[in-house]
């Protein structure tokens, strides 16, 4: 147990070690800092929440803002195609196609209607600015288009999807961006291209072929607006293919290898962030039906934050600003929290250092006065227990007195009887001699030189010799006494067991017809310095009842047993060892009386004082 309480202390001597600015911090201090840490925590805590509070904001006025972009687009590409489809209508029920293709004459025949045709080309040019050029194919391989067009031939025509026209019966079909082989405006362009089938107007069979083309640049202006690589708007068809972008360098590439592909393959509209390559976008998209295309519209996040360092440093002031009051209102009611327990510590230690007459104030009805309250009140309570040690340090006093008057008194006594003794014997009356001896040695044990503490050998030694002389008045007492031989040794108060065994005599088996048995029984219990020392005096006499042992612990016994009884002894044994030990009275009527008197364990030294000590 020692070991332990040691490595204990020396752990938390090394943890104070660790920490000497916080334990030896003032309160006032603790309490600023602690304020500042708040304040602090507080203020991070608001700002990263305005923050993304409006970051959040942002975003959904972004993505607003971008839907409705992508919706204008859709709407946009929507009306071009449907002004596209309508225009290539007219081509196929002008009369002057219809003969032309129907009659499958040669280029050079029907100079009129050769000339009508082209003029149906050229007024689809300037009237519809989307389409940017038209090629008519007839039946028999006959090509006629507009003519802006250089390098057309039957196989630059493959571009088309021939079988899907075929089985659209009529019905347009549009062809994702393609780079055909012939120029435009001696150019070669990427194009869109929408294809349907000449029917006849009288026969419904098919005549031949009309292929609309579109500049994708057309398309690609109603959504650049000046964006660049860092803002791109897109127009991507089923299969993930570019078909249309603000950014010319990415038509016709995919977009399978984008983080965002699959989810727009497979959506209808939305918006969501994703990172494309190595950038945080935020993406949005809408359906373009019925062509099974999708208009995607990026913005880079970083876009949104643009302009935020004048909202960060609004922040920062306003956050240096705060920090700043939160100090000096910290300080100013830290000092008015902090000044009563200052006050009750400064009285604290006065008390501590022996001026009982400090108090503390307590002039408040919260905690702090309470504490006071209670702290005077606990001050008060050590006055009056300081004055009832002093007042027991008296008593004390006056019982050794009172005790040493008892053993001096027979003093000039015992000399007497030790004359008397010597004169039996040399008149050879042994019986009057060996009963002036007992008498002699129980006043010898009584006086035992002044020392307050005696061996328990010679406590039973005086037993004996009170027992011999009591035998010899009293013929048919009995006794009994056992020790166990380790405790001998021990020491114990003088005069300690005689007045109990004399109670026993006197109050319990004296006036017996039969007589008596008085038992005395000592022994240790537990070891070393935790370890007691018990003694038990038991009598077959006629016992005591309730109210009887009552009167004994009020002081209202008689004779013996009021001046020098069980509460004299129960007295000087707690006054010098404390409450924990002392005597257990147990008794009943015609049952005799048993006493156990409990002790610490003391060894034998050669100092008494010492032990008492």
């Amino acid at each position: 147990m020692k070991y332990t309480s040691v490595g204990y202390c020396r752990e938390e001597v090394q943890a104070i070690a660790l920490f000497p600015v916080r334990r030896s911090m003032p309160l006032r201090q603790k309490i600023q800092i602690s304020n500042i840490l708040i304040v602090s925590l507080a203020l991070v805590f608001f700002i990263i929440s305005i923050y993304r509070i409006v970051f959040n904001q942002t975003l959904e006025r972004t993505t607003a803002s971008s839907q409705q972009e992508v919706n204008l687009v859709k709407k946009s590409l929507a009306t071009m195609f449907l002004s596209v489809q309508n225009f290539s209508k007219f081509a196929l029920i002008n009369q002057d196609t219809q003969h032309v293709l129907s009659e499958n004459t040669g280029a050079g025949s029907d100079v009129s209607a050769l000339k009508s045709i082209h003029n149906t080309l050229a007024a689809m040019l300037e009237t519809e600015p989307n389409i940017d050029s038209v090629i008519i194919e007839s039946g028999s391989g006959e090509l006629y288009y507009t003519s802006n067009l250089t390098g057309v031939s039957l196989q630059s025509l493959d571009v088309y999807p021939r079988e899907k026209i075929d089985s659209a019966r009529g019905g347009a079909v549009w062809v994702d961006t393609f780079r055909p082989s012939f120029y435009s405006g001696m150019k070669r362009k990427n194009m869109i291209g929408l294809g349907r089938v000449i029917m006849s107007m009288e026969k419904g069979t098919p005549l031949g072929y009309i292929y609309v083309n579109m500049d994708e640049r057309t398309l690609a202006r109603l959504y650049q607006n000046g964006q660049g690589a860092q803002n791109p708007t897109m127009v991507i068809n089923g299969d993930g293919l570019i078909v249309s972008a603000s950014d010319q360098s990415l038509v016709s590439r995919s977009v399978r290898g984008y983080s965002f592909s699959q989810w727009v393959r497979a959506g209808d509209e939305g918006s969501r962030i994703f990172d494309v390559a190595g950038v945080t976008y935020l993406v949005s998209f809408q359906s373009l039906e019925p062509y099974g295309w999708k208009v995607v519209h990026l913005v880079p996040t970083s876009a949104l934050t643009y302009g935020y360092w004048k909202i960060a440093l609004l922040m920062i002031v306003f956050g240096l600003i705060s920090m700043v009051t939160a100090v000096g209102l910290s300080i100013v009611f830290s000092r008015l929290l902090t000044r009563p327990l200052k006050r009750l510590s400064e009285a604290i230690v006065e008390v501590g250092a022996g001026n009982l007459n400090m108090r503390a104030p307590a002039e408040t009805d919260d905690e702090i006065g309470r504490l006071g309250a209670t702290f005077n009140e606990m001050v008060d309570h050590i006055q009056g227990l300081v004055l009832r040690v002093e007042e027991d340090a008296k008593t004390k006093r006056l019982l050794e007195l009172r005790l040493l008057y008892s053993q001096i008194k027979p003093h000039f006594l015992y000399n007497t009887l030790d004359t008397i003794r010597s004169m039996a014997v040399m008149a050879n009356a042994k019986e009057i001699s060996n009963i002036l001896r007992a008498l002699g040695e129980f006043f010898r044990s009584s006086l035992n030189n002044g020392q307050e503490l005696i061996a328990v050998a010679q406590e039973k030694k005086h037993l004996q010799s009170y027992l011999y002389i009591q035998q010899i008045r009293f013929k048919k007492l009995k006794y009994h006494i056992e020790f166990e031989p380790e405790i001998e040794a021990c020491r114990v108060p003088t005069m300690l067991l005689q007045p109990l065994v004399e109670n026993a005599i006197h109050h319990g088996i004296r006036e017996m017809p039969d007589g008596g048995l008085c038992e005395i029984f000592g022994y240790a219990e537990g070891e070393g310095e935790q370890g007691n020392l018990i003694f038990i005096v038991r009598d077959n006499g006629k016992g005591m009842d309730e109210e009887q042992q009552q009167r004994i612990w009020s002081n209202e016994g008689e004779g013996e047993l009021y001046s020098f009884g069980l509460k004299n002894i129960q007295d000087r044994i707690q006054l010098r060892f404390g409450g924990s030990y002392g005597i257990e009275l147990s008794s009943e009527p015609g049952k005799g009386v048993e006493v156990l008197l409990r002790l610490p364990l003391i060894l034998n030294t050669d100092d008494p004082e010492e032990v008492d000590e």
